[in-house]
């Protein structure tokens, strides 16, 4: 009877043992999916701040054509100079937009993991 004791209690240790491995296991996938988010935060945080340079960078330019033309320029060159600055002030707010879904989606694997 003893030993029929220990060998269920060791059946149920290694079963412990078992759920234990897969949960490591499931632990180590996640933190890997963490950290190759990571990387893409960070990828996407140099991206997102190489377009705001090229966008601080834009508007200052476009000061200086507007300074240009409003001594020479023609309807065409206002349409143009206008449209360059709307380009970059639509894509910026997609940047922002795209570095914050990423870490919204990066909290949610650290909250899962905690």
């Amino acid at each position: 009877m003893s030993e029929q004791k220990e060998v269920e209690d060791m059946e149920k240790f290694m079963t412990i043992l078992m759920d234990v491995k897969v949960s490591l296991a499931q632990q180590n996938q996640k933190l890997d999916n963490v950290l190759d988010m990571k990387k893409k935060v960070e990828e996407t945080q140099v991206v997102a701040n190489e377009a705001d340079r090229v966008s601080k960078q834009n508007k200052k330019d476009i000061k200086e054509w507007d300074k240009k033309m409003e001594k020479k320029a023609d309807r065409d060159d206002v349409e143009r100079i206008i449209k360059q600055k709307d380009n970059w002030q639509r894509n910026l707010p997609a940047w922002i937009a795209v570095a914050i879904s990423v870490i919204v989606f990066l909290s949610q694997y650290i909250s899962i993991g905690g």
